[in-house]
């Protein structure tokens, strides 16, 4: 068939965010004084910030809920009043812990003193590139997720704020009012502490999951994805991404795109073999290194993009199969720019294509002890691929012209991210997988044979490209 003929040779918020980003609430002298106050009557010490900093603050929270189970309501209002004659707020920026998150939210509204004290309060640590903390509370206020950075990193602070930055254009921008439903609802940017709160997606799991749970892609999730890229995928002038709404984005290429320009250097100080495998199988095919600067030439920053896309930045609600009701959302704007949106776009390609290439069995292959061995046929996903793209290019408004043009350049863009994934699937091997040879084989043949990849791999023949 000519599709198995394709895997074979031939920022920072800014200065002035206050202006963007809502202030927390008030905060509240009596939380501060209750956790102060129970400090101050078990030990006798004043309430004072002293040369040890946020060292008090890390472990005071267990003493105080001791303290506060043991004398009641009423003795802590008490409490409070007499600390908060003596109560300094810290100046320093704190990085939260277990002992210090129930403080924080507490101060900030968003925690009651009853729901630590009857137990409903938990705080459940997933920490990946930042430090995030799934947080119970009051049943009637719902679950939060907060983020923060994991040290006093620039890049990562900058990266969190441009995050944040995406929740505010949703928030307070008419152009990006319809982002609002794909996200989880935003509650506050703490830019002090450099700390995101929102709200927690409830009975949602990440779309990977829900793939390889349902081993299905439905044509309404397909429709769900073209109208969550429609919602920001707009067309911004340059005297517009100067405004301040925007300065926060660097509008630079992505890193895939500087990685191959400069041939592919070891992404730390040295490179393991089969990371050596991969760039020599590259750099070494003359042929390939010429069409992919083909590719980083038809860049167009025109537009805000996710720059992350991939399936397990995708919420669903894990109901979806039962009800018919997909709620999608769309998570981690972190690497968000001003850039490309057909970037955007070849990520939802190129997802589907890794379920196609890394789920399939190899020869000899048992589906019993593999994990690998899901085998997502690619008849399967093309129905929905072609579901994607004519409802995006509905809601984008292309001409004929321009949906053609934009298709082209989406399956250079889908090639030159099949080799950053290639990448991500060598670490910690020693050579170079079968399946992750067959990614860039791919990657090749589409670059050559655009044209048929379209029709053979992404299964969109002419009829509804446009």
């Amino acid at each position: 068939m000519l599709q198995n003929r394709m895997l074979h040779s031939s920022g920072s918020v800014p200065d002035h965010q206050d202006a963007y980003l809502p202030n927390h609430r008030a905060n509240d002298r009596s939380h501060r004084a209750i956790w102060t106050a129970g400090w101050c009557r078990i030990h006798g010490w004043s309430a004072r910030h002293d040369a040890d900093g946020w060292l008090l603050w890390h472990i005071q929270p267990v003493y105080v809920l001791i303290r506060l189970a043991a004398t009641g309501y009423s003795e802590a209002t008490q409490m409070a009043t007499d600390a908060s004659r003596c109560f300094l707020t810290p100046t320093q920026a704190m990085l939260l812990t277990g002992f210090t998150i129930a403080h924080y939210l507490l101060d900030k509204g968003y925690l009651s003193s009853e729901s630590i004290l009857d137990g409903r309060f938990t705080a459940h640590l997933a920490s990946s590139r930042n430090t995030n903390y799934l947080i119970n509370r009051d049943a009637n206020k719902g679950s939060l997720f907060v983020k923060q950075v994991q040290a006093w990193d620039q890049e990562k602070i900058e990266t969190l704020r441009t995050e944040a930055t995406c929740y505010w254009l949703a928030e307070n921008e008419a152009e990006y009012a319809q982002l609002r439903k794909f996200l989880p609802p935003y509650l506050a940017f703490d830019s002090q502490n450099h700390i995101l709160i929102t709200e927690a997606v409830q009975g949602a799991i990440s779309l990977n999951d829900f793939y390889l749970q349902q081993r299905s892609f439905p044509l309404q999730l397909a429709t769900r994805q073209a109208e969550l890229l429609g919602s920001f995928h707009k067309t911004i002038a340059r005297s517009v991404q100067d405004a301040p709404s925007f300065r926060l984005f660097r509008k630079q290429e992505p890193v895939v795109f500087l990685w191959s320009s400069s041939g592919f250097p070891a992404y730390s100080g040295h490179q393991s073999q089969a990371e050596r495998q991969m760039v020599q199988l590259i750099t070494k095919n003359e042929d390939y290194m010429t069409r992919l600067s083909a590719v980083r030439e038809k860049w167009e920053a025109t537009s805000l993009i996710h720059g992350d896309i991939k399936p397990a930045n995708f919420l669903i609600n894990q109901d979806a199969p039962s009800t018919g009701h997909y709620d999608l959302r769309l998570i981690d704007w972190e690497t968000a720019d001003i850039g490309d949106p057909c970037w955007d776009v070849a990520a939802i390609f190129q997802s589907y294509l890794f379920y196609w290439i890394y789920h399939e069995p190899l020869q000899g292959q048992s589906a019993q002890n593999s994990y690998a061995s899901y085998g997502f046929s690619l008849e399967t996903m093309q129905p929905s691929m072609r579901q994607f793209w004519q409802t995006y290019i509905r809601l984008m408004d292309w001409t004929a012209e321009e949906a053609e043009a934009n298709l082209s350049k989406i399956v250079g863009y889908c090639a030159l991210k099949l080799i950053h994934t290639c990448y991500e699937t060598i670490q910690q091997a020693s050579t170079m997988p079968l399946h992750s040879a067959r990614l860039l084989q791919l990657s090749l043949n589409m670059l050559r044979s655009p044209d048929e990849a379209i029709w053979s791999v992404l299964g969109i023949p002419n009829a509804v490209r446009l």
